[in-house]
């Protein structure tokens, strides 16, 4: 079950995000709808994981569980931004509700869109297994650095433009380069927590770290 919601919800964020970039109505309207049904799995991904709520505050904290700890905090921060955001911008599923504020809910939304898409390729590969066997999934990492040239991702994410570039390349291709942009996010985490479980086995008693 789990695993399932968790192949749905990176499906979904990738079509998201590539969707996010369009300005066919057709587009904008599956986008919001989509939206919806990726805030619910969200939800049952939390439900299905309650018990990380609960173990919060309880054991120490190194510096392997205070980075990934801060990260899945930010990560929620994020999916609370993009729904409120998503519901002032609404023009299909919420229109109705002649929310106020499209201004600045409309940059709130870009940037913690760019965000999440960071923190969850990043969450995704923390929970995967030790970087030796991932060797495809750096590669393909490689690759998505170069998508993040092509399709401006740093621009997104620090808001140095209020609208998502959308190069003239075909639907496709754009959210292929958002598949391989979330590979780099999860060969990231990966690399970071094997960099981290390393430093763990080198610790002495002595340094009084966990």
């Amino acid at each position: 079950m789990k695993r399932a919601v968790r192949y749905c919800m990176t499906a979904l964020l990738i079509f998201q995000c590539g969707s996010g970039m369009a300005f066919s109505r057709a587009e904008s309207a599956a986008h919001e709808w989509a939206g919806l049904v990726l805030f619910a799995a969200v939800l049952v991904h939390l439900i299905l994981n309650r018990k990380w709520f609960g173990n919060l505050f309880r054991g120490e904290y190194n510096r392997a569980r205070s980075l990934f700890t801060g990260a899945d905090a930010a990560l929620i921060l994020a999916v609370i931004l993009i729904a409120v955001s998503g519901m002032v911008i609404s023009g299909h599923v919420f229109s109705a509700l002649n929310l106020s504020g499209a201004s600045w809910a409309r940059k709130i939304h870009l940037a913690a869109t760019a965000w999440l898409f960071l923190l969850c390729g990043f969450h995704y590969g923390a929970h995967l297994g030790k970087g030796k066997g991932n060797i495809p999934l750096y590669v393909s990492g490689a690759f998505g650095i170069a998508a993040m040239a092509v399709l401006k991702f740093c621009q997104r994410l620090f808001l140095l433009n209020e609208f998502a570039y959308t190069p003239d390349v075909p639907r496709w291709y754009v959210y292929l380069m958002h598949g391989l942009m979330f590979t780099s996010f999860m060969a990231l985490g990966i690399g970071i927590k094997t960099v981290l479980r390393k430093g763990r086995k080198h610790e002495t008693p002595e340094t009084g770290h966990n």
